[in-house]
Parts: structure tokens; C-alpha cells; sequence
């Protein structure tokens, strides 16, 4: 084979080669770029729980409300018609369609969300059926209450861990859902407890009023981490604070 060939010949499998290659790379880039798109993905997801923290924190220092910033110390919000990601969701009457959230701060001093679970702070439709109270169903106001709760434990029939109301709160009394007939303040046993696993479309008993977490395995997520704050290691009879907010008014100066 003279010269002239053999470099015809190499410059023809060069080409061969060049599209083989060619034809295999839209594959290889999808490959990565799907994985891509899946870190991404999680990432994203991240990005919006850890700017809801900050979202948060934001309200509460701009309500003055106060917030616990030490190492391993936990600040308990309920945010009203709230999905898990920090949308908005219609706030259906009868719906766990609230967030139980834990806030705790790194060493950097940035707020991370250690929980974030799906709650309700108003009552079912059986107790504005049946309220327990002749001055109507309470429905905690929005704010925060400090030194209101402490580990004890709630209920008679399924009696199991919570946090349990030790200092006066403030809640609007109705006998439909969004009826506001008079104000109360009192020790009425609002305590934040688990909701029995009933269906997220149907809070049904498990609230009279009371602050709480759907489903009981949850709950008891929620009460693990809260005995793990260090005031109540060093204080078994220590309250903490609640903050309850609207998710509407927390978004409320994006609108």
C-alpha cells in the first residue's frame, strides 16, 4: 500500500470515528444533564425550605416576637393554609392544610427548619357542631405566646405525650368556621398534640381547638426534638413559646 493510501485510509476511519463519536454524544450529554436536573431538583427544594426559615424569622423580628438563637434552642410556629414547600394552599375549612415547623439556628447563625409537618390550628367540624364551650369552638388568634406550653400529657381516651397549655392564650370563639363572636383568653387546655392519623381532608375530632400534628408518628418526631432543646434538659418544667401566623400575612408584603 504506497503512502498516498494509507494516509487516505487513516484520514477515512479519522471521519468514521468523528461520527461514531458524534452520534453518541446527545446521549451522553441527556445522561448528565438528567442527573443534572435531578440535583438541581433537590437542591431547588432545599433552597425554598431554607428561605421559608429565613421568611419566617423575618415576620417574627419584624413583629417583635422573640426568638431563641442558642445552640441545639427551638422556636415552635404553626403557619395557617401553608403548604410543606411555603406555598399558599386555599385553607379549606376542616383540612390539615397547615405547617407544624421547628426552627433552630446553625453556628453560623443561620435559621434551619429541623420539622415541618402537616398540622391544623383550628378546630374540626364536629366541635363547631358540638362545642364544648356555650360561648362557641376556640380558634387560637394569630401571635405568639410565650412560656405556654410544657411536656405533659394530653388526652383521657388515647392519652399520649404532648405539649401541654400552662399559661394563658388568647382565642376567638365561633359556631362556624371563620366566625369570630367574641375573644377569650384563658387556660382552655390548647395543648399541641398528635392528631390520631385521622385523613388530611378531615380533621374530624382530633381538634377542639387544640394546636395539631396530623398523624402520630409525626407527633412523635415533633416531641423528640423538642426534649432535645437544652433549657428543657436542664429544666424539666420548662415552657416554651408558639407563634401562630396567617401564611398569607407572612407573604403578605410579596402581594
Amino acid at each position: 500500500m504506497t503512502k498516498k493510501k494509507k494516509r487516505v485510509r487513516t484520514l477515512l476511519l479519522a471521519a468514521v470515528l468523528v461520527n461514531v463519536l458524534a452520534a453518541g454524544t446527545p446521549k451522553v450529554v441527556t445522561a448528565v444533564q438528567e442527573g443534572r436536573v435531578g440535583r438541581l431538583g433537590k437542591f431547588s427544594e432545599k433552597a425554598k425550605i431554607d428561605n421559608l426559615a429565613s421568611k419566617i424569622i423575618e415576620y417574627m423580628r419584624s413583629k417583635n416576637y422573640r426568638i431563641s438563637t442558642k445552640p441545639g434552642e427551638i422556636n415552635i410556629v404553626y403557619v395557617e393554609g401553608m403548604n410543606k414547600d411555603g406555598t399558599l394552599n386555599d385553607n379549606t375549612p376542616n383540612v390539615f392544610n397547615d405547617r407544624r415547623i421547628v426552627i433552630e439556628f446553625d453556628d453560623r447563625g443561620t435559621p434551619q427548619i429541623i420539622g415541618n409537618w402537616e398540622a391544623t390550628i383550628n378546630p374540626g367540624n364536629y366541635y363547631y357542631k358540638n362545642p364544648m364551650n356555650p360561648k362557641g369552638t376556640a380558634n387560637i388568634v394569630y401571635g405568639q405566646f410565650k412560656n405556654a406550653w410544657k411536656v405533659g400529657i394530653h388526652g383521657t381516651s388515647s392519652p399520649h405525650e404532648a405539649l401541654v397549655q400552662c399559661s394563658p392564650v388568647t382565642v376567638n370563639r365561633g359556631k362556624v368556621p371563620g366566625q369570630v363572636k367574641s375573644k377569650d383568653t384563658g387556660n382552655f387546655g390548647i395543648n399541641q398534640h398528635g392528631g390520631y392519623n385521622y385523613p388530611t381532608d378531615d380533621i374530624n375530632k382530633a381538634s377542639a381547638g387544640c394546636l395539631v400534628g396530623r398523624t402520630m408518628s409525626q407527633h412523635q418526631q415533633f416531641m423528640s426534638i423538642v426534649k432535645q432543646d437544652p433549657r428543657y434538659k436542664t429544666n424539666r418544667g420548662f415552657a416554651w413559646d408558639a407563634t401562630i401566623i396567617s401564611g398569607k400575612t407572612l407573604y403578605a408584603e410579596e402581594n
